[in-house]
């Protein structure tokens, strides 16, 4: 027999073992049995006449501590063996252990703690014990190890001595332990945890499960982010946790996600997060920014469609139980919309609506109620609360006999809300602090395809992201015509060249189209020749095609660029011809353009100001700020969010 000293300052070993949290050292536990790879894990207790708790006792399969390492094991604090291994030397699982502190956590339950452990040496198989006391906690007492054939395994028992334990009896306990351990029962089935005599299932506490594989833009060299989402049954709260390429935790963040009525874990498992800086994460770190800018848009992405899914499950719900204060279908447009808004509405006081189904009922009418305002009422508000003068009052009764009123108000919002996107493209554009971060695919291009009155009103989105071929092929369709063989349509060799956007118009008084072929570059980028070459390429995969001679078709392709080199610059300013083009076929109705967004914001701005100054609008970049995180919010970056923080 041998007693083991952990060289390590008192006060640090003071805090492991001081007695708070019980759930926590039980949880420490079952994962080091889980990394000793063990397939069964159990606790349980002994318990006093009064079924308190007086001791713990946590049993497991795995491959136990073998004698001759049981010394080193216990001797040190900090740099385990497990750090450098990451994954256990036998089933080649992830293993949670770094620290070498689980050991410790033990004596937080009790004052005597015992490991009776079976393993493997290189001579036999044997039993050794292992004895520690919280009145001396660096001081590890190891027996003389003794042969025998039992199966291998630990069993550890912790001694309360009077220690409170009660609150590892209650439901909160076994509901945390299923949410540490839901990720790893779920991927290695063969392993089962028995929590006092009963065996903890993820499915108790996770409603739904989402995982994806997020493609970086740019691609990184070590690949891409594995995103995990688990939406949980019980009130844990919601967190965005960063994992090694393994699945181990390294640090966790607040997702910063608009999810109302959604509890969740977003596990995102990526190699190329260092534990040395993992922590620094969410607070601009540049090689991680741009990573958690595109997972919380997937995030985002993802809890907008469970929005939808979940409001569409609670109306059908509320039909079901007859407290849905609408009956039969829409008859028409404006009914439609109204139920709309009410089930959007309605569904974000879904924790208030508790009670019988009367009382359900009677909260949803007047929910309907307030939704619906009462035409009686608009003279007495324009009078009392508009303060209108009388005359006033008589023009707009007089418009109102030739419009709707919320068609007044749709116009007057629609001038505001493009102006103050305008202003928000500007700082998104512009603003030294959020531009290097804006991303073409998952951020500009998507907020622009969304926005495409930017090009021009009677322009509606025909493409979306997609190659050459189907941008062609969608212009033939157009036409009427059969599609021919596009097969050998492409862009120096590349039949799958991706354009961000096609929109499509018809010219007024006749039946030409007139297609806008937009190629959008981020912020950062700089147009120089190898950008100047991608767009006269797509527009050279129609001039050069047989197919499209003859159609009586505009186009347009268009590259949006923040910064033009000055050698670009110089080729699309010549004399003669309009700023920024750069190729213009008569025969083919086709030109090429290289413009900059300073001069289409502006085109566009100047287009809403006669507008605006009759309805006296103010527009202020805080204004446009707003404006794009409130409808945009999935598609930016994360500087964006974080400049009035």
């Amino acid at each position: 027999m041998v007693d083991v000293t952990v060289e390590v300052e008192r006060d640090h070993l003071a805090k492991l073992v001081r007695p708070t949290q019980p759930a926590s050292a039980v949880i420490e536990l079952i994962w080091n049995a889980l990394d000793a790879d063990a397939d069964e894990v159990r606790v349980d207790f002994e318990r006093n006449d009064f079924e308190g708790i007086e001791a713990v006792i946590v049993t497991d399969n795995g491959t136990g501590i073998p004698a001759s390492a049981s010394k080193t094991a216990f001797s040190k604090l900090g740099g385990s063996w497990k750090a450098a291994a990451k994954i256990s030397p036998g089933k080649k699982r992830p293993m949670h252990g770094r620290d070498g502190e689980g050991r410790f956590r033990s004596l937080a339950l009790g004052e005597h703690v015992s490991w009776r452990t079976i393993a493997d040496d290189v001579d036999g198989r044997f039993e050794t014990t292992i004895t520690a006391d919280a009145a001396r906690p660096e001081v590890f007492n190891i027996s003389e190890r003794k042969p025998t054939s039992e199966r291998t395994g630990t069993r550890v028992r912790i001694l309360a001595s009077g220690r409170p334990l009660s609150t590892l009896d209650s439901d909160e306990t076994e509901r945390r332990i299923a949410k540490e351990f839901a990720r790893h029962l779920r991927r290695f089935r063969v392993i089962s945890v028995i929590y006092d005599g009963k065996p903890v299932d993820p499915a108790t506490i996770i409603n739904v499960s989402h995982t994806k594989e997020i493609e970086l833009e740019p691609p990184h060299a070590l690949g891409n982010p594995i995103l995990e989402i688990i939406e949980w049954s019980a009130k844990f709260g919601r967190e965005l946790v960063l994992c090694d390429g393994e699945g181990f935790p390294l640090a966790d963040f607040p997702p910063r996600i608009s999810a109302p009525n959604f509890n969740f874990t977003a596990y995102v498992s990526w190699p190329g997060f260092d534990p040395a800086d993992v922590l620094l994460a969410d607070t601009g770190h540049e090689n991680y920014l741009p990573i958690l800018s595109q997972v919380r848009f997937a995030i985002r992405d993802y809890f907008k469609n469970r929005a939808r899914e979940r409001i569409a499950e609670v109306v059908e719900s509320w039909k079901t139980e007859s407290v849905y204060p609408f009956s039969g279908e829409p008859k028409d447009v404006v009914e439609s919309a109204k139920r709309d808004l009410f089930d959007v509405v309605a569904a974000q006081a879904i924790p208030a609506l508790t009670g019988d189904r009367r009382s359900k009922r009677l909260s949803l009418r007047l929910i309907r109620e307030a939704l619906e305002q009462s035409p009686t009422a608009l003279q007495r508000v324009m009078r009392d609360v508009i303060e209108l003068s009388e005359e006033q009052i008589q023009d707009l009764a007089a418009l109102l006999d030739r419009t709707s009123f919320s068609a007044i108000i749709s116009a007057a919002r629609l001038v505001s809300d493009r102006l103050d996107f305008l202003r928000s493209m500007e700082y998104l554009l512009f603003d030294e602090r959020v531009k290097n971060d804006v991303l073409e695919r998952t951020q500009l291009h998507r907020i622009i395809a969304a926005e495409s009155w930017i090009f021009g009103d009677q322009f509606a989105v025909a493409v979306d992201d997609e190659g050459i071929q189907q941008v062609l092929k969608r212009h033939l369709e157009s036409l009427g015509r059969e599609t021919l063989n596009l097969a050998h349509v492409e862009v120096e060799g590349k039949k799958t060249a991706i354009v961000d956007l096609m929109l499509t118009k018809t010219i007024e008084d006749s039946q030409r189209q007139h297609h806008l072929v937009v190629e959008l570059k981020r912020p950062s980028v700089r147009v120089g020749h190898k950008e100047k070459s991608q767009i006269e390429q797509y527009g050279m995969a129609v001039a050069n095609d047989p197919q499209f001679r003859g159609a009586d078709t505009k186009w347009d392709f268009v590259l949006m660029a923040n910064d033009v080199s000055p050698e670009v610059k110089r080729l699309a300013r010549k004399k003669g011809q309009p700023p920024g083009l750069i190729h213009d076929d008569d025969e083919l109705d086709l030109r090429i353009w290289i413009k900059d967004w300073g001069w289409l914001i502006e085109e566009r701005r100047r287009a809403l100001h006669f507008i605006r100054d009759r309805l006296v609008l103010n527009s202020s970049t805080d204004d446009g700020i707003e404006l794009l995180r409130q409808k945009h919010a999935e598609y930016l970056p994360e500087s964006a969010f974080q400049l009035d923080e």
